[in-house]
């Protein structure tokens, strides 16, 4: 095989990773815009406040769930059901009602997620929020939001998150392109030595 060739099959390669690596648009998607703690201590209700966008063909916020859980493993509430959240961009809130108070400097996950049901990073978003109950005012440790499968779902894995050392990483588009620079480099030593 001549360099022109061997060149071309490698570009070739890489232009199919990346091309498969590339989001496909969903038909009916809800995608998570913001989420943040609504305020008060939260040592026995989990308040956040969500933002978000429904498009496609059925709005995509069909169904609702939430789920607030304590460190020890403890679900301290949840609940599911038809969405209440409207077409277009929305913003709304999960108010979760303890069944019983936590006690001050409880670390507790309020969880929620809207679309569908069973939920699928397709068509589903999912929200946290991550604190510590205590007076006056929660401290809110971790927030996260995206499409379902991004964000920590419980307490424990909250803080495993948080317990994790951060490696920094590259996006898709990022890692093919470094892999198509390594693999023409690699190209082109194997071309001077032919």
């Amino acid at each position: 095989m001549g360099r022109h060739a061997q060149g071309a099959w490698i570009f070739r390669i890489f232009a199919i990773a990346l091309a498969a690596m590339s989001p496909v648009p969903a038909l009916a998607a809800v995608t998570a815009d913001a989420v943040g703690f609504a305020g008060g201590d939260g040592c026995s209700n989990g308040r956040i406040a969500v933002t978000l966008t429904n498009s496609g063909a059925n709005s995509g916020a069909m169904r609702e769930s939430w789920r607030a859980t304590n460190l020890a493993g403890a679900t301290l509430t949840q609940g599911e059901g038809p969405s209440g959240f409207a077409s277009g961009t929305s913003t709304g809130s999960f108010p979760q009602l303890f069944v019983s108070s936590q006690p001050v400097n409880t670390l507790i996950a309020s969880y929620a997620y809207v679309g569908d049901t069973p939920p699928d990073a397709t068509s589903t978003a999912e929200f946290v929020v991550f604190y510590k109950c205590s007076l006056p005012v929660a401290e809110v440790l971790l927030t996260c939001f995206g499409p379902y499968g991004t964000c920590p779902q419980t307490a424990q894995e909250a803080m495993a998150r948080l317990s994790l050392p951060q490696i920094p990483a590259l996006g898709p588009l990022t890692l093919v392109l470094m892999a198509v620079l390594v693999a023409g480099v690699g190209g082109l030593a194997l071309a001077r030595r032919t």
